[in-house]
C-alpha cells in the first residue's frame, strides 16, 4: 500500500471499467480482489494507505463486494484478507490518519512479531535460511557459523531486525573464503563497534521513541506539526525537542 502511488492504488485494488479515466485500457481491468478470488490477498504497509481507500476496504470486508471505477455493479467477492504494517496504528487512529472502525474489521486475529532483539533465539533458524539463500545467489558453498560468530549475533541488537540480519549475513558470505565457514572476523565490523552512549535500550524509551517517529510519519516534521505532536503528547514544544534530539529524529 505505501509502495502504489495513491491515484493508482484505487485502480490496482477494485479494478476499472473502460474509459473510466484517461489511459484506462479500453477493455478494463480487475482488481487484486477480484484476482485473488478464492484465495488470499496480502495488504502490507497498510498503514500508509490513504482514508478515501480505506473506506472502500472497509466497504470490501463488510459487503464481499467490489466496485470497479466508473461503474456502478457490484461485483461479489470471497477473499481472505491479511493486512500488515510496522506503524502505531492506535496512534494513528487518534491523529485522525486511520479509521479506527477499519482497525477493528481487520484486527480479527492479531498477530504481533516481535522485533530480532526479543526472540533472539530464531537467529540460528533465521542464519541458516539467509546462508542458503546467498551461497545460492553469489554461488558460494556455505557450511554455517563459527561459534565466536554466532555469539557475535547475539550479543547485537538488531535495530534493523531481519532486513540487518539479512546485510550481515551477505556481507559475511562475500568475506568467507576458506572451508565455507563463517567466523566473527567475516562478519560486518559494525557489529562488534561499542554502542554509542546516547542510546537507550530500555523498553519504555524504545517504545517512546517508536511512538514519535510513527507521529512524525503521519503529521510531518513542519513546526505545526510539531506543535501538535507535542500537544499530543502532553508535553512542551521544547521537551519535545530534546526528545527529538535524544532518539536521533
Amino acid at each position: 500500500c505505501g509502495a502504489i502511488p495513491d491515484a493508482l492504488l484505487e485502480s490496482e485494488l477494485f479494478g476499472y471499467e473502460g474509459g473510466a479515466f484517461t489511459g484506462a485500457k479500453a477493455s478494463g481491468k480487475p482488481g487484486i480482489f477480484e484476482m485473488a478470488e478464492g484465495g488470499t490477498i496480502f495488504l502490507d504497509e497498510i498503514g500508509d494507505m490513504p482514508l478515501n481507500l480505506q473506506v472502500k476496504v472497509l466497504r470490501v470486508l463488510q459487503e464481499k463486494t467490489v466496485q470497479h471505477i466508473g461503474s456502478a455493479k457490484e461485483i461479489p467477492v470471497d477473499v481472505r484478507v491479511i493486512a500488515a504494517t510496522n506503524q502505531d496504528l492506535s496512534a494513528k487512529i487518534k491523529a485522525g490518519t486511520f479509521r479506527e472502525d477499519l482497525f477493528y474489521r481487520l484486527n480479527v486475529i492479531p498477530l504481533t512479531i516481535p522485533p530480532l532483539r526479543e526472540r533472539k533465539e530464531d537467529i540460528p533458524l533465521l542464519v541458516h535460511f539467509l546462508c542458503s539463500k546467498y551461497a545460492q545467489i553469489l554461488n558460494r558453498e556455505m557450511k554455517g557459523l563459527s561459534k565466536d560468530a554466532l555469539d557475535l549475533l547475539y550479543q547485537y541488537d538488531w535495530p534493523g531486525n531481519i532486513r540487518e540480519l539479512e546485510n550481515a549475513i551477505e556481507y559475511a558470505i562475500n568475506y568467507t573464503f576458506d572451508g565455507g565457514i563463517i567466523n566473527a572476523s567475516s562478519l560486518p565490523r559494525w557489529l562488534s563497534q561499542p554502542k554509542p552512549q546516547t542510546t537507550d535500550t530500555s523498553t519504555e524509551q524504545r517504545s517512546e521513541r517508536e511512538k514519535i517517529k510513527s507521529l512524525l510519519q503521519t503529521n510531518g516534521k513542519s513546526l505545526e506539526a510539531k506543535r501538535q505532536i507535542a500537544e499530543f503528547l502532553g508535553i512542551s514544544l521544547a521537551t519535545l525537542y530534546r526528545k527529538l534530539n535524544k532518539y536521533g529524529l
